[in-house]
């Protein structure tokens, strides 16, 4: 590792980090961490629960094998059966092996399955016409279930329940589309072009 190409010196505060992101990403390669999001509509919570009963519950002790930290998360485009948050909270630790063998029992069920950067769960809100609509944004390392070129990342946004102004289309995500009930954008865009597409993105909703 070169720590040349993540910190710069600056005679007045000393050492700095040149890129936040890059040395997060860097970090999370070396601690093993990720996380495993599932989404879609009407995934089935009860087989989710069996499979992480199963697998991912289980001490830090375990041995044999790399040990994974790893979060899983889900996102119910149906609200009346989305569990915000309800598993997020919890970390686990497995080796590769386990965590091999949920994935695979996982993509058995319906919904995408597929791999984000570890404790990457933000917020993106934007104005369109005076509504203040939000967004839940995750970024994914396993490009090829999102994308079928090879980059280094997408960052895929969700409708959330944050804002009061999501209540007239949060409802209704469920029988949109497929491709109107997430968002996947290039990690290279600005906030500016994120926006740009997120207000797209939302008033084709509100316009379905």
């Amino acid at each position: 590792m070169n720590l040349g190409d993540y910190l710069i010196y600056s005679p007045r505060i000393g050492w700095k980090l040149k890129n936040n992101q890059e040395m997060f990403s860097l970090l999370t390669k070396l601690r093993n961490q990720l996380t495993i999001l599932s989404y879609g509509t009407d995934l089935d919570n009860q087989a989710i629960q069996h499979l992480i009963d199963k697998h991912l519950l289980i001490g830090a002790q375990e041995h044999g094998g790399k040990i994974m930290e790893v979060k899983y998360d889900k996102y119910d485009s149906d609200i009346k059966k989305d569990l915000d948050g309800h598993y997020y909270t919890e970390t686990y630790y497995v080796n590769e092996r386990r965590l091999i063998e949920f994935e695979k029992e996982l993509r058995k069920l319906s919904g995408k399955h597929i791999r984000c950067q570890f404790g990457v769960r933000a917020h993106f809100d934007v104005d369109l016409k005076g509504s203040i609509f939000s967004t839940r944004l995750y970024r994914t390392l396993d490009c090829l279930s999102v994308y079928r070129e090879k980059i280094e990342g997408q960052y895929i946004f969700f409708i959330d329940n944050e804002s009061i102004d999501n209540q007239m289309i949060r409802n209704k995500i469920h029988i949109l589309p497929k491709k109107l009930q997430s968002l996947s954008l290039p990690i290279n865009f600005t906030n500016s072009q994120k926006e740009l597409y997120v207000k797209d993105w939302i008033s084709k909703i509100l316009d379905y």
